[in-house]
């Protein structure tokens, strides 16, 4: 019997997973927690620095997943006015921090779930 994992998106990572030995679910959580934690303290190296508040203000949450493979990993950035330095203002151009961060991370962690899955033996196709 042969088993196949298509690969399209992340979403489509997650329903995979799901048909996957529980052990491969531990390895992306544990992917996935690691990289969450480099990109959130990538996220706060790069951003601007007045009071310390916005750097401060970068957390990392690991929320369950309602399927055992599911893997959930929330950067957020919480200070009030966050969103006006990233996207800009009419008085101020946006400088972009958490966007490209975030979007590097996820690819990261795809490809670390992807070779994790090739070491088993199993082939991957998608894009």
């Amino acid at each position: 019997m042969s088993i196949r994992l298509q690969l399209d998106g992340v979403t489509e990572l997650q329903r995979e997973l799901a048909t996957l030995t529980p052990d491969l679910a531990e390895a992306a959580a544990a992917q996935q927690r690691t990289i969450g934690e480099q990109a959130a303290e990538d996220i706060r190296g790069r951003l601007p620095v007045v009071t310390g508040r916005l750097r401060a203000s970068v957390i990392v949450q690991r929320e369950p997943g309602r399927t055992p493979g599911r893997v959930f990993t929330r950067i957020a950035v919480t200070a009030p006015y966050a969103e006006h330095v990233e996207f800009g203002t009419s008085r101020v151009a946006p400088r972009p921090v958490f966007t490209p961060v975030t979007r590097r991370a996820r690819d990261t962690f795809v490809k670390a779930v992807v070779d994790e899955v090739r070491q088993t033996g199993l082939k991957v196709t998608g894009g």
